[in-house]
């Protein structure tokens, strides 16, 4: 089942040769980029390590322990994740039970959406965190002995949510983990967790999976035509998870809003603009917002490829924005390095909760100067 993890060979073979050596570490740390594998990676090696299938096929996927891992039924399986708090009681038991009825009722929504459809994004309905009542818990479980299998297997996945109080309880159990828990932290914020809890696991990162393996991936699973997988790969900037999302949603929708913002600036029709502005002025749209961003990047990218290399083209079915972009400036290769930095600041920017109509309105002024100059 490793391979089915996509672009992360050097992960993928550092863990397979620990299980052929049997030298599995008590703690590991994967790190990386979002959407990337991590999670996934970690709940295969934990199934590896309790597999009932020889060892050249571990994980199989087919045995009791690793059908039981995929469902997250597992008894050995120590699953800890941020979620919300209600109150300033414990909202965990000491045996992991939680104890506030809708907080329960989105930890199973969550458990339910990390089987069926891992890619989607999750919004619980209020900040989440690792806080110390599930370390204690963590803490509890791990030294009970293995109720099925060889190893418990304890994930915390994006361990840079825990609390400052839960990180500091949390070291005391990676100092002297028992000799039959393997615990593996994942996050894609390496630099938020403290020094002395990454001082203590074996490190294992993870990297962007390339534009070419996200396509392949796109169009064998969800039969896209191939300009559609290279638009939507491109997008997802490495992010594999991101990319099945997009596609799974149904993202062409932002794609039709950058054609209309385009065709509002080819046309310097600032009456429009005002309105697309207009549009996109709440949180709610924050989202499709990024997403038009990402597309500009693209078509900018495009503008620059239309004279010497129309091969790599992605917005193959729009070229008479690309032709009249390019007429309007013909040496808008020796800005794309300066715009698309431009244009990931402008995403940064809306990470920092900047204001999304004055985020918009820098752009639009921008391009206008560099493909409309007075």
């Amino acid at each position: 089942m490793f391979s089915q993890i996509k672009g992360q060979d050097k992960a993928i073979e550092i863990l397979k040769r620990a299980i052929r050596h049997d030298k599995i570490a008590n703690s590991y740390l994967f790190f990386g980029p979002e959407g990337v594998g991590k999670f996934t990676t970690a709940l295969y090696f934990g199934m590896a390590l309790n597999c009932h299938a020889t060892l050249d096929k571990r994980p199989c996927g087919e045995c009791v322990s690793c059908k039981k891992f995929l469902s997250f039924s597992h008894p050995d399986l120590i699953f800890v994740f941020p979620f919300p708090k209600e109150s300033n009681k414990p909202d965990v038991s000491i045996e992991g039970e939680i104890k506030v009825e809708k907080i329960l009722s989105e930890y199973k929504d969550y458990i339910d959406n990390k089987k069926s459809s891992p890619w989607k994004e999750f919004f619980f309905y209020k900040n989440v965190g690792i806080r110390i009542a599930s370390i204690r818990m963590l803490e509890h479980r791990i030294q009970l002995s293995p109720n099925e299998g060889i190893y418990k297997i304890c994930i915390i996945e994006n361990a840079e949510e825990m609390t400052l109080a839960a990180a500091n309880a949390f070291l005391k159990t990676l100092e002297e983990p028992p000799s039959d828990t393997v615990i593996i932290l994942t996050t894609s914020k390496v630099n938020s967790l403290l020094p002395t809890i990454i001082s203590r696991c074996q490190q294992i990162p993870f990297y962007p999976v390339s534009r070419s393996i996200i396509e392949k991936k796109l169009e064998e699973n969800k039969f896209l035509e191939n300009i559609e997988a290279k638009m939507y790969a491109r997008i997802a900037n490495g992010n594999m998870e991101k990319a099945l999302r997009l596609v799974e949603e149904g993202r062409i929708e932002s794609r039709e809003q950058t054609v209309e913002l385009l065709r509002i600036m080819i046309n310097q029709d600032d009456i429009k603009f005002l309105d697309f502005v207009g549009r996109h002025r709440t949180s709610k749209t924050k989202n499709q917002l990024i997403e038009i961003i990402s597309h500009l990047i693209i078509w900018i990218c495009d503008v620059s490829y239309f004279k010497n290399y129309p091969s790599e083209i992605i917005n193959l079915d729009k070229t008479d924005i690309l032709e009249t972009l390019y007429r309007k400036n013909p040496n808008v290769e020796d800005y794309v390095s300066e715009l698309t930095n431009f244009l990931e600041e402008m995403l940064r920017k809306l990470d920092g909760h900047v204001n999304q109509q004055l985020i918009l309105t820098e752009i639009y002024n921008r391009l206008l100067k560099t493909f409309f100059p007075e």
